[in-house]
């Protein structure tokens, strides 16, 4: 087993997550409830705010809504530093191990970023000009520039014993 020298995990902010969840919920939720308290009430169908149609598609929305937030309460951004690789996964977005071999590394540096000017956000993004940014929060990450010219920004919250295993990472290299 090859010796741990970092590792971090990192997860959304839950508060905002809550807010955002239940607003977007609510919007969607209210009408449905509406539409069903309509059609049973002793209306005629006619007479509905909303017809069966709308209550359908409307059910299914909340439905993506709250699959889509369930994800995104689940969702870790995973790093990790062994004396070979770097390995990142985003579960359950990503589960696979992305691993990068010091070999394919031109050079790194740890820097502050601006995540919705540069990446238009949070997550997992890919923008033409600045490459790939795997962040969950705040605005220091890891820049990784690649032999073959592609750029890779991973979001840390430990930015001092990041830089330190990356150092060790990329010494055996030279």
């Amino acid at each position: 087993m090859k010796k741990l020298l970092f590792k971090e995990e990192q997860e959304f902010d839950k508060r905002w997550l809550w807010l955002l969840m239940l607003v977007a919920v609510f919007a969607v939720a209210i009408p449905f409830f509406r539409g069903i308290y309509f059609l049973t009430a002793e209306n005629p169908p006619g007479d509905n705010l909303m017809t069966t149609g709308g209550l359908i598609v409307t059910g299914v929305t909340v439905l993506v809504l709250v699959v889509i937030f369930a994800l995104m309460f689940r969702a870790k951004l995973k790093t990790k530093i062994t004396e070979d690789k770097l390995y990142i996964c985003f579960p359950p977005l990503v589960w696979k191990l992305k691993a990068f071999d010091p070999s394919e590394i031109e050079k790194y540096e740890i820097r502050r970023y601006h995540p919705n000017r540069e990446y238009g956000g949070r997550g997992i993004k890919r923008r033409l000009r600045k490459g790939t940014a795997w962040t969950v929060t705040g605005r220091i990450g890891l820049q990784l520039y690649m032999k073959n010219g592609k750029r890779f920004l991973i979001g840390t919250q430990k930015q001092q014993a990041l830089e330190h295993a990356m150092h060790k990472l990329m010494e055996k290299e030279d």
